[in-house]
């Protein structure tokens, strides 16, 4: 299922917090505050229901210029905006600055509401229309569409809700395959439960009873529950809105700003390189070395920009710099960030973190520059993520990995650690991309899916037939299966791959063939049938799948082709052969058969089975003790 974050934008008091009530029932103004005064102060949130059955939740960001920073702490993560202008107002100065910060943030998809037209006539609206047409001309909202709507009349607003399935049907939903990484906007103790924090999950997944690391602060935590709009749910995905509740670790431990993410994925940084641009509605030029409020995720810190070349910045153009946190915060390549000035506080510019653990100097700036260049470009990173990514569901060794894109053994194994938010490495030293990690789950899960709807009682699919029909090589196979398992993907049981949490279950008349069944492999013994012989005796549809729902259970034990033994029985031949070897040292299939009151016929089989079970081993005509024996 694919998850989607929505986001809302606009000036103050331009009816954002009314139309997400009239859109969902929500209400998003959680303090009392916020209601006596008609206006945001914090984020709000509600789920967003929509047309198509598509799962959305919405984010409402206060529009006061005096909270700011509580709007970027909710907008970063979203999928899609909404901007929002007053019919009676048109653009104003806040409408701009929330525009200014969603293209600094690369936000791609969005549309434009034109609210309180039941305030104003139709050519007033058109007005409007043309005012914010022109505020986002060379925008990614430039062609974007345009819906009148009253919160209190309800005109207009299924057309917004039908606009906004539309614009996410063509949006790409977040990651689920990446490491689970949950920036915190709230943390809160709730009597009976404990600490509970609340965020966007902007990548990866987070299931109950997770260990998950909580940075900056580099605590091990455990995830004791999670919820989503309020429901218990046993997991999260990308794209959800997620409360999680926290075992080891106190309210006064946790704030807005920290990270909770899969351990060892990240570590904070107080310094990090970054491509910044200057605003060209900014007033003046950025000096090196200036004091900034600066906007990561849910996080806020003060930061000097250390320009890597030249000593001022204009409004308009970009550079290198390297970003110094006076504390440390949590920051991943390729993510976006704003900055503000110090004061009066205003948005200055932005752009994309580049290397996260920066530590260049002036005097070398060339080499710097030069090495940020490859980076931003992909560099060797770039290329071994884009070789894996290419490789699809089939890990890499290293050499492999070296043969295809040219990097020596020696620099892959330096550059490998730094990507881990993006590859993943498995037993016997292989590599995948997260993706194809993640494409390897969907497809185990397809399969599996489709064998339980053609044999519903069986518990899972055999490995090598699995194996098989995926393609895969047996070490990255078996590589794949353990980290999948790992993961609580799938689970093993013996020879065969389960799904987790499936157990089958027989209906009324297969309980009865199983009855039967127990009953005709209890009663031949030593003397086994066959499963031909079962299903002519215990006739029915499913009898064959019922036969294989024992084995599977434990209760019957397949010995040879087709033969079906009690699983006591089977016990009791493996007693009667260790007390026989104990006291002579071997056996021969005579003795054997005499040991079990049974025929040659039966006799070969069972004893092969043995050796099988390295109870016994072949040598010669006799058996002797085996590893297990």
């Amino acid at each position: 299922m694919k998850h989607y974050i929505i986001g809302t934008a606009g000036h103050v008091d331009h009816g954002k917090s009314a139309l997400i009530r009239a859109l969902t029932g929500v209400e998003t103004d959680r303090f009392p505050e916020e209601r006596e005064r008609g206006i945001s102060i914090d984020i709000g949130f509600a789920p967003f229901p929509l047309p198509s059955g598509r799962r959305a939740a919405v984010i409402d960001v206060p529009g006061h210029e005096k909270f700011i920073r509580n709007m970027l702490a909710g907008i970063t993560g979203i999928d899609a905006v909404i901007l929002v202008v007053a019919a009676d107002e048109g653009v104003m100065p806040q409408t701009r600055e929330h525009l200014d910060i969603l293209r600094l943030l690369e936000v791609k998809k969005g549309l434009i509401a034109i609210t309180k037209i039941d305030l104003v006539d139709a050519e007033m609206v058109e007005l409007v229309e043309a005012d914010i047409r022109d505020a986002v001309a060379g925008t990614f909202l430039e062609n974007a569409p345009c819906c009148p709507v009253s919160s209190v009349t309800g005109e207009g607003l299924q057309d917004l809700l039908r606009t906004v399935d539309a614009l996410l049907e063509e949006t790409e939903p977040k990651d689920t395959t990446a490491f689970a990484r949950l920036p915190i906007d709230r943390a809160f103790v709730r009597p009976g439960f404990g600490t509970v924090v609340t965020g966007t999950l902007v990548g990866g997944i987070i299931r109950e009873g997770d260990r998950l690391e909580l940075l900056p602060l580099g605590l091990d935590v455990r995830v004791r529950g999670l919820q989503v709009h309020g429901e218990k749910v046993e997991r999260a995905e990308a794209g959800q809105r997620v409360a999680v509740n926290l075992s080891g670790i106190e309210r006064s431990d946790v704030r807005r700003g920290h990270v909770l993410c899969a351990p060892g994925v990240l570590r904070p940084t107080a310094s990090f390189a970054a491509r910044l641009h200057l605003l060209e509605s900014w007033s003046r030029e950025l000096k090196h070395g200036e004091r900034v409020h600066l906007h990561t995720g849910t996080s806020e810190a003060l930061a000097r920009v250390l320009l890597l070349e030249g000593d001022a910045l204009l409004p308009g153009e970009s550079a290198y710099v390297q970003l110094k946190l006076e504390e440390p915060l949590v920051v991943g390549r390729g993510d976006r960030y704003i900055i503000r000035s110090y004061s009066p506080v205003h948005t200055m510019g932005g752009g994309v973190v580049i290397e996260p653990h920066a530590g260049y100097k002036r005097s070398q700036a060339a080499a710097a520059i030069a090495e940020l260049k490859v980076k931003e470009s992909g560099g060797t990173g770039g290329v071994i993520a884009e070789t894996l990514l290419r490789s699809g569901m089939t890990p890499l060794p290293l050499n492999e990995l070296a043969r295809r894109t040219g990097v020596p053994v020696e620099a892959l194994r330096a550059e490998l650690p730094g990507l881990a938010g993006d590859l993943r490495e498995l037993e016997g030293g292989l590599w995948i991309h997260r993706r194809g990690f993640g494409r390897f789950c969907e497809a185990v899960r397809a399969e599996l899916e489709a064998f339980y709807a053609q044999h519903p009682l069986r518990s899972g699919l055999g490995k090598e037939e699995l194996r098989r029909r995926l393609g895969l090589g047996g070490k990255e196979f078996a590589a794949l299966v353990a980290a999948a398992e790992a993961a609580g993907e799938l689970r093993v049981v013996r020879d065969r791959l389960a799904l987790p949490g499936r157990t089958p279950a027989l209906d009324a008349e297969q309980a009865r063939l199983a009855e039967a069944v127990r009953a005709k492999v209890a009663e031949a013994g030593f003397s086994p049938l066959s499963v031909a012989e079962l299903k002519q005796q215990v006739p029915g549809r499913d009898t064959e799948e019922v036969i294989i729902y024992l084995t599977e259970q434990g209760e019957a034990v397949r010995v040879g082709d087709d033969l079906i033994v009690a699983a006591a029985a089977m016990e009791e031949a493996v007693r009667r052969t260790r007390e026989h070897l104990r006291q002579h040292g071997r056996v021969t299939v005579a003795e054997f058969r005499d040991l079990l009151g049974t025929s040659r016929k039966y006799a070969l089989p069972l004893l092969e089975w043995l050796d099988e079970q390295r109870i016994t081993r072949r040598a010669g005509d006799e058996r002797l003790p085996g590893p297990n024996a």
